[in-house]
């Protein structure tokens, strides 16, 4: 008996550091989270400088819940720090594409490669916020090439088929940027239309005026 409660003292130890590093990483990745968050928004509003220093800080962030990879894998390869780094890449490449600038790889952001897909599969949300931001700037051309973007990403992470228990949720993801991609093309065909009615209304209101202008000067 003295030698099983010995055990379960060093057990207990054991379990309770593995719990202070479990909350360790939790409060980490929670701020992680809250940084790319922060950064997302402040592109959609155009504040660069935000955005960059936002991106600044979930860098500094990720590395050290990246320190946790040796001394705590259990912890490290936790569900937490999976999603957290997903937001991460996902305001990473956002932040790229929007500035037009080559993507990171996941070797470069420092992620896992099942963070990285899942990253991936929720920036085509993101791309739709965008194209939608274009559209009421009446910029369909630039709606359209982030459109293809959706695409490429779409077909490229449709290609894994991968156990659910592999990368737990990216074949939902790639299902609703299916989804995504079908609504936002829809969108983008209907202020397409719009545009080219505002113009044939406003070309024949146009000639309207003209013709009768030219008519009162006849009098």
């Amino acid at each position: 008996m003295e030698v099983i409660r010995e055990d379960l003292a060093k057990i207990s130890d054991l379990l309770t550091t593995l719990d202070e590093k479990r909350e360790e990483i939790l409060l980490l990745t929670r701020e992680l989270t809250r940084k790319t968050k922060e950064a997302i928004f402040a592109m959609h509003r155009g504040d660069w400088d935000r955005s960059s220093g936002c991106l600044e800080e979930a860098r500094t962030i990720l590395k050290r819940i990246a320190s946790f990879r040796q001394e705590s894998p259990y912890i490290y390869y936790s569900g937490s720090v999976i999603a957290a780094q997903a937001e991460y890449v996902e305001a990473e490449m956002l932040h790229s594409v929007l500035r037009n600038r080559k993507p990171p790889s996941f070797t470069e952001l420092g992620v896992e490669p099942q963070s990285y897909l899942l990253g991936l599969g929720d920036l085509v949300g993101e791309l739709r916020r965008s194209v939608l931001d274009e559209l009421r700037r009446d910029n369909v051309e630039r709606a359209w090439q982030l459109m293809e973007l959706m695409e490429g990403i779409y077909f490229e992470l449709e290609k894994f088929s991968l156990p659910e228990a592999l990368v737990p949720g990216l074949r939902h993801k790639v299902d609703v940027a299916r989804a995504l991609i079908e609504n936002t093309r829809k969108d983008i065909l209907f202020s397409e239309k719009s545009s080219k009615l505002s113009r044939k209304i406003e070309e024949f209101l146009s000639k309207e005026g003209e013709s009768r202008e030219r008519g009162l000067l006849d009098r």
